[in-house]
């Protein structure tokens, strides 16, 4: 495809900073190469002299391949390409760190965290950090706890502090600014001051018993106000009458219309923020103190977290002149990609080292500020280009979406906040129509998921798409259930990405009740959630009838076994063994299967990387479970499936068929009770002494204002990301009903073109094809052999020789009994010299350079191949066995298998055979 002229002109522009503005389907990335390229080709730029930063690994990954692919034919400029500085912002900052490990003062050998570890880390430095200020300052720490508004929300999870630290140290470290506290000098208070003595000083009296009433109480007020201002009385934060028992248009009514409206909340907050200042200082303490405590746990790993790469990074640039100048002179150009999800700290960063910057972005795609996505990066870039008679490049045309689908996102967005107005330009030109589906009645959100797998069984059935062509996006996966449902019956493959959905699936909380009643069968939720489940299959009936005395008895029936196993048996063992003695899998979907063995397997790497209780391991599941985003298992054909994603997953992304779904769904809009932000500072929500009700200082005020504006912006924007993914047919669906979300009012200017609640069933051979054959219950199969049973060699050629000697060696007093341990010694010693080992030794160097002298040794030395102590695991009737090969080596087509003997005897060479049969 060749460059449009809009493309090239940005493609190679000179001698200046360019700005790139790109919008939906206009080749941001087939730009970014392309100007990659223009430079090699025309420019003759060496390709290590180029800097190209990307937001994701993926996109990085591709711009290198098609630039190799480009390349191809010139071994010399491929050979660079492949070398080049093509990466993420971390992968710069890692690479940059190892090449100047000494003068950033870090390990060279540091490692970098995966987020679940690192927030795991986290979290233990602020729990211990109040821990500790709790046991130094008991009186000032319970105070505040009593004064913070923690634990009060009666929707969604309750927010704690140590939670609440760690979001304002994350948004702290990553906007590179100190936690300052807002202004709380008291001007709202002298505001206040001002109407109330206008009240006072008003003459007018009500006509009305009503209004000389609310007149007489008004100026009570008003005294009372001006004696005790300084005082802090929260009672009088609120005007003692009504509006409309006032005079119309008097000095009074005026006055107390802009007290309620505009400056009594702000005097209450002025209160607080003057009360709890000391409090303030104490959690400024807390944070210094989880900073100190989780950078010495990264420093003795040694590790560093995404952050921490961009905060090291910045430092040495800023404290070594020499190596930031060394690094801005080693790139004559820098490109940008997705310039409007940089954070503050990343553009700092990249200031200390650009000297020619190309950057790619698009500020109404901006979709990442829950994590501290600044837009306004972008914003002050262009600007200041535009301010420096620079011209900017804008990109119109759209390579993806037919025309009705972009007069569809101008019909609904244009004018919205957040979104820049921007004329879309359709290559493609006309095509498929715009849809609107709504679900209505008392299961409204039932009837539009069935709406929408009708609506995807009809686009198959049609052979008008396949299954992988479409997708089905949501604001968030807490919506996909009924989605999930109707996909089942209308006999739907999906896939769900994009969230928590794998540990958050039913079938793992199931497996996760497991775990915790085994650690604790006190643990009534747990076990109540496990009696439920179909582990057990108890109804709320039956575990309401037998009282909660007996759900320990019929706990230890079923599991009492497996609990004491526990503390030896593997995780992923144990629960294999439970599953299988329950029938569990047998009533599961194939998803629900593959999300269990995708369990089972996370379990058995965590066992075999680090092995722990089973209480650590249901701990580390559930920080999992709270912070990570992890797919679901792939359904068994995922090659063919429907895309059930949100968003935010969907970015970048681009699909035939897009269903914008569950639109009627509202954001989550809960506020952090601890905040920060540059502007704001440091704030809180706190209780009122007076009410108990919670209600900001001034810093928590004005961050909850900016916070408001810019959560509408971003969700405009979320809603234009989700209707550009679609390439020929964009059908938006929702639910109706009397409480209606910000996206459902704009969706209306699209015409429906159905709302029902009776939406079809499913067609008679998706049914028949699903349901033909009738369940049955089935006694689980007899095991007849030990099949998750592991063996070692060495114990079945021990079993073979003699199997009382080899039961008796298994006991502890075995090695007593048997002759001690000295030629094991230096046998072992041996077996580690010939891996390539340095041991002390004289008896066990001797036996080596025997061996080292021989034939084979000098046979081995020759080989084209050579392996040593090389593992391996076979499957043997009901045993998996488990090995090591001491060294085997390739010879003229033949593998030679070696098993090294420092007891060598010539009368037991048939306990050798088996061995090295097997």
């Amino acid at each position: 495809m060749k460059l449009s002229d809009d493309q090239r002109r940005a493609v190679e522009r000179s001698r200046q900073d360019v700005c790139v503005i790109a919008g939906p389907g206009s080749g941001k990335t087939r730009v970014l190469t392309e100007r990659f390229a223009w430079l090699v080709e025309k420019r003759a730029v060496d390709p290590s002299r180029i800097l190209a930063v990307t937001f994701t690994e993926k996109a990085a990954i591709e711009i290198k391949e098609r630039l190799i692919a480009r390349f191809a034919a010139d071994a010399g400029l491929r050979e660079g390409i492949e070398r080049a500085w093509v990466s993420t912002i971390h992968g710069f900052c890692a690479r940059l760190l190892r090449e100047h490990a000494i003068a950033a003062g870090i390990a060279p050998d540091f490692s970098v965290l995966e987020q679940p570890v690192a927030d795991r880390m986290a979290r233990r430095a602020a729990e211990e950090s109040i821990d500790e200020l709790l046991r130094e300052q008991p009186e000032k720490t319970r105070e505040l706890f009593e004064s913070l508004d923690l634990s009060t929300q009666d929707d969604g999870p309750q927010p704690d502090l140590a939670r609440s630290l760690l979001a304002v140290y994350e948004a702290k470290r990553l906007s590179g600014d100190e936690l300052t506290c807002a202004d709380t000098q008291a001007s709202a208070a002298n505001q206040a001051r001002a109407l109330a003595q206008r009240i006072l000083d008003d003459p007018t009296a009500g006509r009305t018993g009503n209004q000389r009433t609310g007149h007489a109480d008004l100026r009570e007020w008003a005294r009372a106000f001006l004696d005790h201002v300084g005082e802090q009385p929260f009672e009088l934060a609120r005007l003692p009458v009504s509006l409309a028992h006032l005079v119309k248009n008097s000095v009074s009514r005026d006055a107390a219309w802009q007290l309620k409206n505009e400056v009594l909340e702000r005097v209450e907050a002025e209160w607080l923020s003057a009360r709890h200042a000391p409090l303030l200082d104490l959690l400024r303490e807390m944070l210094a103190r989880l900073d100190a405590r989780y950078r010495e746990r990264k420093r003795a790993q040694p590790a560093l977290d995404f952050a921490g790469l961009e905060e090291e990074t910045i430092r040495l640039l800023q404290s070594d002149e020499a190596v930031r100048r060394a690094t801005a002179q080693r790139f004559d150009e820098i490109l940008m990609d997705e310039l409007q999800d940089t954070n503050r700290l990343q553009w700092r960063l990249l200031d200390l080292i650009r000297r020619r910057l190309f950057a790619v972005g698009d500020v109404n795609q901006s979709i990442f500020g829950f994590r501290h996505a600044e837009p306004a990066v972008f914003h002050e870039y262009r600007v200041a280009l535009i301010d420096a008679g620079f011209e900017i490049d804008e990109l119109h045309e759209n390579h993806r979406s037919y025309a009705q689908i972009l007069r569809a996102v101008s019909r609904v967005l244009d004018g919205a906040a957040g979104i820049e107005a921007r004329e879309l330009e359709a290559v493609r030109g006309s095509g498929a129509a715009v849809e609107r589906y709504v679900g209505t009645g008392d299961r409204a959100e039932e009837a539009e998921a069935a709406l929408v797998a009708s609506r995807i069984r009809a686009l198959v059935d049609s052979k008008e798409r396949e299954f992988k062509e479409i997708a089905v996006l949501v604001r968030a996966l807490t919506a996909v259930a009924p989605f999930e449902s109707a996909f089942d019956r209308f006999g739907i493959p999906f896939l769900v990405s994009g969230g928590r959905t794998f540990l958050e699936a039913r079938e793992i909380l199931d497996v996760m009740a497991l775990m915790a009643a085994l650690v604790n069968p006190l643990d009534e939720i747990a076990l109540m959630g496990l009696l439920r489940s179909p582990l057990v299959g108890m109804s709320d009936e039956e575990i309401f009838k037998i009282g909660r005395e007996k759900w320990r008895e019929y706990f230890d029936a079923q599991f009492g076994a497996l609990r004491k196993m526990a503390d030896f048996f593997p995780a992923d063992a144990l629960l294999a063994r439970a599953l299988d003695e329950c029938g569990y899998a047998s009533g599961l979907s194939e998803r629900a299967r593959a999300n269990v063995e995708k369990f089972l397997a996370w379990l058995r790497r965590e066992c075999a990387s680090r092995p722990r209780p089973l209480a650590e391991m249901l701990e580390d599941a559930e920080v999992l479970r709270a912070q990570q985003s992890e797919a679901e298992a792939p359904p068994p054909d995922a090659a063919n499936a429907v895309r059930l994603m949100s968003i935010h997953a969907a970015k970048g992304l681009e699909f035939p068929v897009v269903f914008v779904s569950a639109l009627h769904r509202r954001p989550d809009l809960r506020k952090p009770v601890i905040a920060f932000s540059s502007a704001a500072g440091l704030g809180a929500r706190w209780r009122n002494l007076a009410t108990g009700a919670g209600q900001s200082d001034t810093a928590h005020m004005r961050f909850v204002a900016e916070w408001k504006r810019k959560e509408e912006e971003e969700e405009n924007r979320l809603l234009y990301v989700a209707m550009t993914r679609a390439q020929d047919r964009l059908i938006l669906t929702h639910a109706g009903g009397k409480r209606q979300s910000a996206w459902l009012r704009m969706a209306e200017a699209v015409p429906a073109t159905l709302e029902t609640d009776s939406p079809p069933d499913p067609p008679p051979a998706v049914a028949t094809r699903v349901e033909a054959v009738p369940e049955r219950l089935c006694d689980p199969p007899a095991i007849s052999g030990q099949h998750d049973s592991a063996a070692a060699v060495t114990s079945i050629v021990a079993f073979q020789e003699c199997p009382r000697k080899y039961f008796l060696s298994t006991l502890a007093e075995g090695e007593r009994i048997f002759g001690g341990d000295g030629g094991i010694a230096i046998g072992l010693a041996a077996h580690r010299l010939l891996a390539g080992e340095k041991i002390d030794d004289p008896e066990a160097q001797a036996l080596v350079a025997r061996f080292d002298e021989s034939e084979l040794g000098a046979r081995s030395r020759r080989a084209i191949r050579v392996e040593r102590e090389f593992d391996f695991m076979l499957h043997v009737e009901d045993i998996v066995l488990r090995g090591r090969i001491d060294l085997w080596f390739e010879e003229n087509g033949e593998l030679i298998v070696v098993d090294y003997k420092t007891d060598r005897d010539e009368s037991r060479a048939d306990q050798y055979a088996l061995q090295l049969r097997l």
